[in-house]
């Protein structure tokens, strides 16, 4: 079976193949148990390999090789950047946390694009009745 990939971490490598089974590619994950009780030897042994059939070796290349999709959901509406932060707290939040013994959370529905710098109001789906 011809290695395709090698990890230097058993987790990145079970995924990999995690990639490659939910694209109807059958796998192999070698020297996981190696490299996962003597870590410092993963250059040694050539890191956590991952193994397919001869016939799936070009397809499981190139499954590995597509570029990966963004996994944040929210893009600044200013700039379309995804690197956003959602505030944690919303300004009554905040303030009855200074200035009174009770504290009232409300959350905020605000986030900031740490690109741009912009601040934007988050809407949410409005329910179907």
């Amino acid at each position: 079976m011809p290695v395709v990939a090698s990890y230097s971490k058993a987790d990145e490598a079970y995924l990999a193949a995690s990639l490659l089974e939910g694209n109807d590619i059958e796998c192999e994950v070698l020297d996981a148990e190696t490299v996962t009780m003597d870590w410092y030897i993963s250059n040694a042994v050539g890191g956590v390999k991952l193994a397919v059939a001869p016939e799936d070796a070009e397809r499981a290349r190139e499954v590995l090789s597509l570029p990966k999709l963004p996994s944040d959901i929210l893009m600044c509406p200013h700039c379309g950047s995804s690197n956003v932060h959602l505030r944690d707290l919303s300004l009554i939040s905040a303030l009855s946390l200074l200035l009174s013994p009770i504290f009232i959370p409300v959350k905020s529905r605000t986030a900031d694009c740490l690109d741009c710098k912009q601040s934007f109001e988050i809407k949410l789906p409005e329910k179907a009745s």
